[in-house]
């Protein structure tokens, strides 16, 4: 009796967001994603029944990859009420053209698809309730994404130094604001 063939979801969702970086979320289809990975067309839809489904597992992957940045970036901070809001701006600041764009087509095609968009709702959810009544912190958060997701669409041209800048900007608004 021949060894059950397992599936690797993770090379999966590699092969997927490679084309997403490469080509845009317009040219993820099964069938890409099979060639990509170098498994069959019915085994990427074993692993991800719907391409909604592909497409919330990227973006699933793709926050706690970021978050985790973010707690990295947190741990480096002296300890106050601004830290938490202070590391994610540095990771939103940190993130590369490539993975900004990716997250960006992902965010719009799970958009498209409002039952599956719960993954964005409960990661807002869940970010928006670190700050509490926090309005400062609020707002330093709704600046932040919007330009991410501005220059990840690619609707804003952001330089290097124009984007730091911008960031510089925003933490110091959340800083001497209290």
């Amino acid at each position: 009796m021949g060894r059950k063939r397992t599936i690797d979801r993770d090379a999966i969702l590699d092969a997927a967001e490679a084309i997403v970086t490469e080509e845009g979320a317009g040219s993820l289809t099964f069938d890409a994603v099979a060639r990509r990975a170098g498994v069959s067309k019915g085994g990427v839809l074993y692993c991800y029944a719907s391409k909604q489904e592909l497409v919330a597992a990227m973006t699933r992957r793709d926050i706690d990859r970021f978050l985790g940045e973010v707690e990295a970036k947190r741990e480096t901070l002296a300890d106050s009420a601004e830290a938490g809001m202070q590391a994610h701006l540095a990771a939103t600041r940190d993130e590369n053209d490539a993975l900004a764009a990716r997250a960006a087509s992902l965010m719009a095609t799970l958009a498209e698809s409002p039952g599956h968009a719960e993954v964005l709702r409960n990661y807002y959810r869940d970010r928006l309730k670190l700050f509490g009544r926090d309005e400062q912190a609020r707002i330093a958060f709704f600046a932040a994404e919007g330009a991410f997701l501005l220059r990840g669409l690619g609707l804003v041209d952001f330089p290097d130094t124009a984007w730091r800048a911008l960031f510089d900007q925003i933490e110091q608004e959340l800083v001497v604001s209290r």
